[in-house]
């Protein structure tokens, strides 16, 4: 079974070809910003590559898309439609999630934070805080028997950043550079730090308390562009795992083609 995944976050699409649950490259990934004129020959080169694979092997493939940006899924569905040839089924409207929950309000979580959720615990099968480090920082946990509980939403670097120079008249623009000194010897230097304590001590606490409610450390699993710079040195992370979305993406379009539904639409 193959399927092309496309997640659209809040400042990057990233797009990969799966097959049977496994993707021999890592996931490209572009801005918002350029997705018309990078995204187009992106699903080209990737729809051309895969072709040779499933043209001799049924069934045909799909295509699925997962978004926190509803404004953009259509657009980028028609590039898909106009260059693949199929019609892709957006996760969350199309195809559910299969992931328990115990959510006071389930309809305001992103698909991303579910995904992640998902395919944290298909990988380990155990309990896990997973971490995703971009547009925003989110800590989310799932318990031992796959169960959502839910979890923490705070800015990430650059959206930190960027409140700081917005807001204080004086602060220039953070360099986001990992900070290599115990204290801020000058402006610069202590914005980037203080940047990088907030974020790391929310993630530690978080976990901490997410400990203390499973009853066991959790395996902390960790995602998005800004995970390894802002976590790699902290020896709190257990796995990064890029794709993390992506691979739920393609996860939860297997789990539905393997029961009994439509197949992909073609067109």
């Amino acid at each position: 079974m193959s399927v092309l995944a496309i997640d659209i976050g809040n400042s990057r699409v990233g797009a990969a070809f799966f097959t049977d649950g496994k993707t021999a490259d890592p996931a490209a990934r572009m801005d918002l910003g350029a997705i018309d004129a990078e995204l187009p020959p992106l699903l080209e080169k990737l729809w051309k590559a895969a072709k040779q694979e499933w043209e001799e092997s049924a069934p045909s493939p799909g295509a699925a898309i997962a978004s926190v940006v509803p404004a953009l899924t259509p657009r980028v569905a028609r590039m898909v439609q106009k260059i693949c040839g199929v019609i892709p089924e957006q996760i969350g409207v199309d195809l559910d999630i299969p992931l328990p929950n115990r959510l006071t309000d389930a309809a305001t979580v992103g698909v991303d934070r579910l995904l992640g959720a998902l395919c944290a615990y298909v990988n380990t099968e155990q309990a896990c805080a997973i971490i995703s480090a971009g547009s925003a920082l989110v800590v989310d946990c799932i318990d031992g028997d796959g169960v959502f509980l839910g979890g923490a939403i705070s800015p990430g670097l650059a959206m930190g950043a960027k409140a700081l120079h917005t807001w204080a008249a004086q602060l220039p623009p953070a360099s986001l550079e990992p900070p290599t000194e115990p204290i801020g010897r000058n402006t610069l230097e202590a914005l980037n730090l203080g940047l990088y304590a907030a974020a790391r001590g929310a993630v530690r606490e978080l976990v901490e308390r997410y400990a203390n409610q499973l009853g066991a450390w959790p395996h902390v699993v960790a995602t998005g562009g800004d995970a390894r710079r802002l976590l790699g040195e902290t020896g709190l992370v257990d796995s990064f795992i890029p794709d993390l979305v992506l691979q739920g993406v393609a996860l939860v379009w297997e789990h539905h083609s393997r029961s009994p539904r439509k197949r992909a639409r073609t067109v």
